[in-house]
């Protein structure tokens, strides 16, 4: 059973059902049984796919071998491992990091719409870069261009300094990084399909602005990184982040939990996630909490906190401190539509969808 929502919680799950498609979650249900061989059954389709497994059934049976051990024990973080099995998958065959959603998105009930539109886009990739896969398909095919090269290292960069030095027309200069620090080192267990993404990973770390951003929680949270902390340790237990959230906007985190316990600690790390979505920080922009807790991808953390320091500037007009990047506003123009039964893919995408474009048939939900 999904953990009750109050306040916020509540505002956001509304709004979330409010834009849930669910002639979309037919067609993903309908295409994961079928490719899967794993039948819903009567479960909701988050019971069905909050221990991952079928999630990891799902993508072996597209790309064997793609999860070489898929867990079947039912305590929170085996499960939650395997959905990040499935989304370190997802983004290997190609899925773009704006598509995919964050573990407490399904394992939660935070944000099933995500969910589906990630496995939606999934279906699409898998037409382009799984030319093997014959099966079902979901989707039309999406092509993905990766548009990140590996750039030649800069010199220091200072918060004041930092967003000119390092933002050019391309975007952002990365720069060379040695598999270790922030990135858990080169782990002993880490092994193909995750060897190979922490290595993509610390390829594109930007060292310059991971210091802009650790400099701005320090000055704003009142908080320190103890010398030969690693950020990761730093932040890991997400009680720094709790304090820079309620820095901004007091009272957002109510109540930030002290317990060492797992499970307590990246429920601190979720209610950061949720302050910055509150505050004003596009889903695109979002972490997955094993991204920092497990230190799955601390560029993408990094990234985070970065368009946080920008989105406060404008939603925040209150708080004077300290600021990190360039003021951002992301308008939200999502509102709720009236509920109706999806009964063709083209029909239902011109009968709801309020946006101003041509009536193709070709343009499918999964159009961005």
């Amino acid at each position: 059973m999904a953990t009750p929502n109050y306040g916020m919680d509540a505002d956001m799950k509304a709004k979330q059902e409010g834009k849930y498609d669910a002639g979309l979650e037919d067609e993903v249900v309908e295409w994961i049984g079928k490719v899967s061989g794993s039948a819903k059954g009567s479960e909701d389709v988050a019971a069905w796919l909050k221990d991952g497994q079928v999630l990891c059934k799902l993508v072996n049976a597209i790309k064997p071998g793609a999860v070489a051990k898929v867990n079947t024990a039912t305590m929170p973080f085996k499960q939650m491992e395997n959905i990040t099995f499935f989304m370190n998958a997802a983004r290997e065959i190609g899925v773009p990091e704006s598509s995919m959603f964050g573990t407490p998105d399904l394992y939660e009930e935070k944000n099933l719409g995500s969910v589906m539109g990630c496995i939606y886009t999934f279906g699409g990739v898998v037409q382009v870069q799984c030319p093997a896969f014959k099966g079902p398909h979901l989707n039309k095919p999406v092509h993905v261009k990766a548009g990140d090269v590996k750039r030649a290292s800069l010199a220091a960069i200072s918060q004041t300094g930092g967003l000119s030095g390092t933002v050019d027309k391309q975007g952002v200069h990365t720069h060379n990084r040695a598999l270790g620090a922030d990135l858990g080192g080169a782990q002993a267990d880490a092994q193909g399909l995750d060897a190979d993404l922490k290595a993509k990973q610390a390829a594109k770390f930007d060292v310059g602005l991971e210091s802009e951003v650790i400099d701005w929680i320090q000055q704003v949270s009142g908080e320190t990184r103890p010398e030969g902390t690693s950020t990761h340790e730093w932040l890991k237990d997400g009680l720094v982040l709790c304090t820079l959230a309620n820095k901004i906007k007091p009272g957002v985190v109510k109540k930030p939990n002290t317990s060492k316990l797992a499970f307590k600690q990246m429920e601190n790390i979720t209610f950061f996630m949720t302050a910055a979505r509150d505050m004003g920080v596009s889903e695109s922009s979002m972490f997955g909490t094993p991204d920092l807790y497990e230190e799955k991808n601390m560029g993408s953390v990094v990234d985070c906190i970065y368009a946080f320091g920008g989105a406060v500037q404008v939603s925040q007009p209150g708080f004077t401190g300290p600021k990190l990047g360039k003021a951002t506003q992301t308008g939200a123009t999502d509102k709720k539509r009236a509920g109706g039964v999806c009964t063709d893919q083209n029909e239902a995408m011109q009968r709801t969808m309020q946006v101003d474009r041509p009536t193709d048939s070709g343009i499918t939900r999964g159009a961005k």
